[in-house]
């Protein structure tokens, strides 16, 4: 069902901030102005780019893009309107994924402020 597939692609873009997260802290560092100190950098210095999703669909099946609103609805919960709600955003079908699962979701983020 679309809120089935909306609750997945939650979960997904909860994947995709702690992944993200995860390499910030260990692979990137900033400078603050004040001291000069690098320190590993964080969610607050990433803007989200794009979103690419696919869903795991029947041919009749039309709402994609609402089952993609669960991803762009947590980063944007999770990093602002401006940081992650304000991003391009494509959502396709398709009859079969990998291992079974639903659904897909890339994303293109920039990281801003590092060195």
């Amino acid at each position: 069902s679309t809120e089935q597939g909306y609750e997945a692609a939650q979960l997904c873009a909860l994947n995709l901030l702690s992944t993200l997260q995860s390499y910030l802290s260990t692979h990137v560092k900033t400078e603050t102005s004040t001291s000069g100190v690098s320190l590993p950098a964080d969610l607050s210095q990433i803007k989200i780019v794009k979103l690419f999703g696919i869903v795991r669909s029947h041919d009749e099946f039309v709402e994609q893009h609402l089952v993609m609103n669960g991803a762009s609805d947590v980063l944007k919960h999770a990093l602002g309107s401006d940081m992650g709600g304000c991003h391009a955003r494509s959502a396709i079908g398709t009859n079969t994924l990998p291992l079974g699962i639903c659904v897909e979701v890339e994303m293109i983020a920039k990281i801003s402020g590092s060195n």
